[in-house]
């Protein structure tokens, strides 16, 4: 949506800013008054593209930015509570008072470096009229072509759901999908090799099922919820809460695209917007949740699930940013210590990881694997840098801000290119990046590039045979 309303949006961001300074002026932190500070340092930095020409909300910066929000809300939430509930943080309290501050005033400065490439090379999007859609509408007998090419992706993906259901469900279908928390501890009761290819054919169905009409009726309405409920259960089953969820944030603003009426459906999305945040939340402890169950059957003895799941919501601040599930300010300083210090510097090894799901020879260099085994041997997984210290144990310090001016400037690239000329496929390919890849790259690493390539890759691959097929069938329709 074009920022029309750009000087109200300044007056609350202002507003939202002084109310925050008298906030941390008046409240005794403590010695970690200077991490608060620098919190709201860096969210008033975060606040330097609202003054941007025609901002729109689908750009990398909005991107990046919303998520680097939660990190400066993170490190006031720290700050009130001293870092008690901080999951990761293995310094001393004095020395978390007195590095934390310097941290985010670093990736205040790196987000300056990333807007100095950005709007050094940014072109004011055109201004398109707010009626009719921005994807151009299927010509002819396409449409039923897309349509058909829809149906045949969901039935091939719900093969594959029913095929992994009779490899460890099979009596009870519906514990495949309510034991998504425990889904790495599953035991086969059927041969065979497990397999979520067939997945991706759920995003597909979706995308091309949307493309096949232009007018919403309540029949559509209801086809595309079925299609989307059932995508998300079964993505949902893998236990990846934030790539399930990813799939609805993708298709919830890739409708902007597709809507003939974008304002209206931006204000509409506007309100539904935090009850989508509230599912995943909620989905996130209903995990936690599962886990608990399934550990406490396994031990002999019954826990109130209900009572677990009020714990959680009772718990959501430790849960939520000290458990490093916003990107991560107590392990950020693990890597300072580490890279430079204990190893060298990866040269930009890191960066290109992601090919590594692609290209079963490359080896890749996954840094939050590396810094998990090395600082937390008790840890279950990864502790991701966020790009902003993944920059920095790549090129260190310096290199790193250089390495935010050129990111800036690649990442604005690619928005001109689709804004401007606008296509089907490009659009896609956009909003996949958006938000797998730049909107959750400050909290992981380049290696979710991968992520963000398969959200688009297989609808990249069946639209090459749409295309091909509507050209031979239809040829009247390209005229």
């Amino acid at each position: 949506m074009l920022m029309h309303n750009v000087s109200m949006l300044q007056r609350l961001s202002l507003i939202g800013v002084a109310v925050g300074a008298i906030f941390i002026a008046v409240y005794p932190f403590g010695i970690f008054y200077e991490t608060a500070l620098a919190s709201l340092l860096l969210i008033v930095v975060l606040c330097v593209p609202i003054f941007s020409r025609q901002l729109k909300w689908y750009e990398p910066v909005c991107a990046m930015n919303a998520m680097l929000a939660l990190l400066a809300s993170a490190g006031v939430y720290f700050a009130y509570t001293g870092f008690t509930t901080a999951e990761h943080a293995i310094h001393s309290f004095p020395e978390l008072a007195q590095r934390a501050p310097l941290t985010l005033v670093y990736i205040s400065i790196w987000m300056l470096c990333f807007y100095v490439g950005y709007y050094l090379l940014r072109t004011v999007p055109f201004s398109v009229s707010k009626v009719g859609p921005i994807i151009p509408k299927l010509k002819g007998r396409q449409s039923k072509l897309a349509l058909a090419i829809s149906l045949i992706c969901f039935v091939f993906a719900m093969i594959n759901v029913g095929y992994n259901i009779w490899l460890f469900n099979p009596d009870s279908p519906l514990s495949f999908f309510t034991s998504f928390g425990v889904s790495k501890y599953r035991e086969k009761i059927n041969e065979g090799v497990y397999t979520t290819l067939g997945y991706h054919l759920f995003i597909v169905s979706l995308i091309f099922f949307r493309y096949s009409f232009q007018r919403w009726t309540l029949f559509r309405l209801s086809v595309l919820s079925i299609i989307l409920l059932a995508s998300l259960v079964s993505i949902l089953s893998r236990g990846q809460i934030f790539f399930t969820f990813s799939v609805l944030l993708f298709f919830f603003s890739l409708e902007y695209f597709f809507s003939e009426n974008r304002d209206r459906y931006f204000k509409w999305a506007i309100r539904i917007l935090p009850l989508i945040f509230v599912c995943i939340v909620f989905s996130y402890f209903a995990r936690l949740v599962s886990v608990e169950v399934f550990l406490a059957e396994r031990d002999g003895y019954n826990i109130d699930v209900v009572q677990a799941f009020l714990n959680k919501l009772t718990g959501f601040g430790a849960l939520i940013l000290g458990k490093g599930n916003v990107p991560n300010l107590p392990a950020m300083l693990v890597y300072e210590d580490h890279f430079g210090h204990v190893e060298d510097f990866l040269h930009g090894r890191s960066i290109f990881s992601w090919s590594a799901a692609f290209l079963p020879f490359f080896e890749a260099t996954y840094i939050g694997y590396g810094i998990s085994e090395a600082w937390y041997p008790n840890n279950v997984g990864g502790i991701p840098p966020g790009v902003i210290h993944e920059a920095v144990a790549n090129f260190g310090g310096w290199g790193a801000l250089l390495f935010a001016f050129l990111f800036g400037a690649i990442s604005v690239l690619i928005f001109n290119s689709v804004s401007n000329r606008p296509s089907f496929i490009l659009v896609i390919i956009y909003m996949a990046l958006l938000v797998r890849f730049w909107f959750i790259l400050p909290k992981v690493e380049f290696a979710v590039l991968s992520n963000a390539i398969w959200l688009f890759l297989p609808t990249a691959f069946i639209y090459a045979v749409f295309f091909v097929l509507a050209k031979t069938l239809y040829p009247e329709s390209f005229d």
